[in-house]
């Protein structure tokens, strides 16, 4: 017998016994380390559009967050002013784990999330958008979609119809004849079909373009939002009663960020989304009031669209909504069932 080759043998397997304990002491103190024991976690959350009372819930949000995970999840809120069609790769390559996404700036990877734009179709009452934004954002195919771009729903911003805000008088359908508009463009289609030329950029580009005399006109949700970007020191005239659509953005978190949270901290976010968007309508209902005083106050004229020729639009507008639907299917994405699920919440929603 070889004592010799028994030394080693007892002197390798005494060494694997301590790789094995080293490893096993090494995976339990980055077990203590992770978010799932209840250490800290600091998330960066990245808003484009800069501070203001339409960052109010998302704030409540972060403090709320903070409170009720014990200081376990902090969410640290910056407003660099970046681009909104940056929001992917903020959340991509980690810059933010949270974001403010508007899906009209990201139409080639959020296609069926964009349904919400579509014209004439978001419904006017707040309270009702709110519940179908919730209901929207839970259909699995939306998620989905927006799992591909490592983008989970935190919860929407519910925002107004949008109306008409600008240098140039539109109080019928043939206004739009050369008019130049800043919109979604999805929700721009139907005003393409009566001589609009329609783009979309962001809203200080739009202001801008606008003082250079190479837009007319900026379609942007009433009053909030305009009277954020102080579009009103630029315009003439504002169409208050056009009521042309909505918008889908949404406070958005890195998927991968979400999948390394604890399950309990996953529940308290989710606890708290409703209440977060509810706190818009009080917002709304406290500021809207005074902005547009404000807007009356500037010197804008009030010009109120033909209620007949609006009529005329939302007619108009059914048929995009089917080449809407059309053209998803044909991409094999399922088109028609989100926007017959869309649909038929809001017609659900709004009878309550």
């Amino acid at each position: 017998m070889d004592y010799g080759q028994d030394n080693k043998e007892n002197d390798m397997k005494t060494n694997i016994r301590k790789w094995a304990l080293a490893a096993a002491l090494g995976a339990a103190a980055a077990a203590a380390g992770s978010p799932a024991s209840g250490a800290e976690t600091t998330w960066k959350a990245s808003i484009w559009f800069g501070k203001t009372v339409l960052t109010e819930p998302v704030e409540w949000f972060a403090k709320e967050a903070a409170a009720k995970t014990g200081g376990q999840l902090k969410i640290d809120i910056t407003y660099p002013r970046s681009k909104p069609t940056e929001s992917i790769d903020l959340v991509n390559s980690g810059a933010a784990d949270i974001a403010f996404f508007c899906a009209a700036y990201h139409g080639d990877k959020m296609s069926l999330a964009t349904v919400i734009d579509l014209p004439m179709f978001a419904p006017e009452d707040i309270q009702t958008f709110i519940r179908v934004e919730m209901a929207h954002a839970e259909h699995p195919a939306i998620q989905a979609e927006l799992r591909k771009s490592n983008v989970k729903i935190l919860f929407p911003m519910p925002l107004h119809q949008s109306q008409l805000m600008g240098t140039k008088r539109v109080a019928r359908i043939d206004d739009f004849q050369g008019a130049r508009i800043r919109i979604p463009l999805v929700l721009g289609k139907v005003l393409q079909e009566y001589g609009a030329t329609t783009t979309i950029v962001s809203p200080p580009e739009a202001i801008a373009a606008m003082k250079a005399g190479t837009l007319d006109l900026i379609s942007m949700p009433y009053p909030s939002v305009y009277a954020h970007f102080k579009a009103e020191d630029s315009s003439k005239y504002v169409m208050d009663n056009i009521s042309l659509g909505s918008q889908f953005c949404f406070f958005g978190a890195s998927q991968k960020s979400w999948d390394a949270l604890p399950a309990k901290s996953q529940q308290t976010l989710l606890n708290l989304r409703q209440a977060a968007m509810i706190r818009y309508s009080e917002l709304y209902a406290r500021e809207d009031p005074a902005t547009v005083a404000m807007f009356k106050q500037k010197g804008l004229e009030f010009v109120t669209f033909n209620p007949t020729d609006r009529a005329r639009l939302v007619a108009r507008a059914i048929k995009h909504w089917q080449t809407w639907v059309d053209e998803r299917e044909k991409q094999g994405l399922k088109g028609r069932e989100v926007f017959e699920f869309t649909q038929a919440k809001i017609r659900e929603l709004g009878r309550k």
